[in-house]
C-alpha cells in the first residue's frame, strides 16, 4: 500500500534527525563520534527531557507513532520474532539495542565493560536497509519506550542506561548482580 504523505513524512523527520545528531556529534574519550557523553549524566538536560518524555503516555505516543512512520511497512510479525530471538539469545546475558552515535548507549557500554560484564550490543543505526528503524518500532511496542539503550538482562526488560530502572541505578544497588545470577 502507498503512502506517500507518511513517506514523505518519514524522510523529512529521518533527515532532520541525521542533520541534529551530525550537528551536535563530537569525538569523545575513546576515539568515538557521537553526541556529548555530558548529555548521558544522571543530572544533564538532555537526561531530564529524556526522563520527562518516558513518563508520560503523551510522550511515548508521540514518540512510537514517529518510530511507527519511520519504520514504514514492514513484516511486523517477523521483526517481533527476530526481537524476541535476540532477547532470549544466551550468547550473553544482557542484550543491548543501541545506536553507536548515543552517548547514553555509550556510556552503558563503557560501565559493563568496565566491570567485565558480557553483553550483545545491535547497533541499530549500523543494520541494513530500514531494519534498524524496525526494530526500534516493535521494541517501542514490546517495552512502551522508543529510546535507546533498550537493555533485557536475561530476558528481562531494565530500561535504558539510566532510567526504567536503568543499568547504572542497577548497577549501583547491587540489582544488577542478583539479575545477572538468575538462571
Amino acid at each position: 500500500m502507498k503512502r506517500p504523505f507518511l513517506d514523505n513524512l518519514a524522510t523529512t523527520l529521518f533527515k532532520l534527525e541525521t542533520a541534529r545528531v551530525d550537528a551536535s556529534s563530537e569525538v569523545d574519550d575513546q576515539g568515538r563520534m557521537g553526541e556529548p557523553m555530558e548529555w548521558s549524566e544522571s543530572s544533564s538536560l538532555a537526561n531530564k527531557f529524556s526522563e520527562t518524555i518516558a513518563s508520560n503516555s503523551l510522550g511515548y505516543q508521540f514518540k512510537q507513532f514517529v518510530a511507527d512512520i519511520v519504520a514504514g511497512e514492514y513484516d511486523q510479525e517477523a521483526v517481533e520474532a527476530k526481537v524476541q530471538g535476540l532477547i532470549d539469545s544466551k550468547t550473553a546475558p544482557i542484550m543491548m539495542f543501541s545506536f553507536s552515535t548515543c552517548p547514553f548507549c555509550r556510556r552503558a557500554k563503557d560501565y559493563l565493560d568496565e566491570k567485565g560484564i558480557a553483553y550483545q550490543a545491535i547497533e541499530l543505526d549500523e543494520l541494513d536497509g530500514n531494519e534498524g528503524n524496525e526494530i526500534r518500532a516493535v521494541l517501542g511496542k514490546k517495552t512502551k519506550r522508543t529510546s535507546v539503550p533498550s537493555i533485557f538482562v536475561r530476558g528481562e526488560y531494565i530500561g535504558g542506561c539510566n532510567d526504567g530502572p536503568g543499568l547504572l541505578p542497577l548497577g549501583e544497588s547491587g540489582q544488577l548482580d542478583t539479575l545477572l545470577q538468575k538462571s
